[in-house]
């Protein structure tokens, strides 16, 4: 059960708890407590609940755990959970009898905030779960927001597409997993020809906005598999998996018609803009870096632009394919 509400600190943590093996009565008296404070409770028998597969830690504000003897399952579990990446930060608490008391620092060990006695009252255990919900909420507000900055970093403000850090991040992995499998790659660097020649006549805005369009006529003419990003300014770059020479190379002509075709929004008006593209290929075999293949559409590019932009050139250039 997920149920999420605004913390202090301004971010969105859960109220979800998650009670699981109520042998001991308190537990149930817990979660009706909990829940008329507000939070969202889940029951379950068995404290591999904390392990489901759809489970995401992240969302648990807290976990009561009723021991039940298993020593070695009950501590092999709760190291699992503790060891996922959204594990961290969320308050387990243990209630149970002696058998916990004398297992306390072993529990604690394997993962567990606190083991509190069964003979307590709902109000007590409540009283000294607050801190570690408090906490909790704390860990989850700040975990959420570098989530947040992270996801933020990797994604261009003005078209919403990846931006370069994230396209050298998927091209390296695509790189490495074509040479494994001994499948093509495919790199398309392209930019707006003469854009500066818009931002002059019209305005940056109208600028902006052509470079936001083309960003998503590259996202129209893509596959569903291929990543397009923005790598600063008007220049943006194509990365097809499994894709020889001559498939990019009409993927590149496809979007160069696409954006011909276009009519762009401009502050006075609207605009007709062209595009130049480069295409460089990683087949089987060749020993090309990802900074190299890289490089490679970029030369591409540049000889389109050499040769009279609004062009679609490859690296290396071949015989009748109109290359420079």
């Amino acid at each position: 059960m997920e149920d999420r509400t605004l913390g202090k600190a301004g971010f969105i943590v859960s109220r979800s708890v998650l009670v699981a093996r109520p042998v001991w009565p308190v537990l149930r008296r817990m979660g009706e407590e909990l829940a008329g404070a507000g939070y969202s409770v889940e029951y379950a028998g068995t404290w591999n609940a904390l392990l489901a597969p759809d489970r995401a830690p992240s969302l648990l504000a807290a976990v009561l755990l009723g021991e039940y003897g298993a020593a070695a399952e009950e501590e092999g579990i709760l190291r699992r959970f503790r060891a996922r990446e959204d594990g961290v930060g969320v308050p387990i608490l243990v209630v149970g009898g002696q058998n916990a008391a004398h297992r306390a620092r072993r529990l604690r060990a394997a993962g567990a905030d606190a083991i509190l006695p069964a003979d307590l009252s709902p109000g007590e255990i409540l009283d000294r779960a607050r801190p570690l919900l408090a906490y909790g909420e704390l860990y989850r507000g700040a975990s959420a927001a570098v989530r947040e900055m992270r996801d933020q970093a990797m994604v261009d403000g003005l078209t919403g597409l990846p931006n370069r850090r994230h396209f050298v991040r998927d091209l390296s992995r695509s790189v490495e997993m074509a040479r494994r499998i001994g499948r093509p790659l495919s790199c398309i660097v392209s930019d707006i020809d003469d854009l500066r020649d818009v931002n002059d006549a019209h305005g940056r805005p109208a600028g902006d906005g052509v470079i936001r369009q083309f960003g998503e006529i590259l996202t129209r003419a893509k596959r569903s598999y291929d990543g397009v990003a923005r790598l600063g300014g008007d220049e943006f770059a194509w990365l097809l998996v499994d894709a020889g020479p001559a498939q990019a190379l009409q993927a590149a002509q496809r979007a160069q018609r696409m954006v011909g075709e276009a009519v762009f929004d401009g502050t006075d008006g609207p605009l007709r803009v062209s595009a130049t593209f480069g295409v460089a290929s990683l087949i089987p075999g060749e020993e090309w870096t990802a900074e190299s293949l890289m490089e490679n559409a970029d030369r591409a590019l540049y000889w389109g632009k050499e040769s009279g932009k609004n062009a679609v050139r490859c690296y290396p250039p071949r015989k009748g394919a109109g290359d420079a």
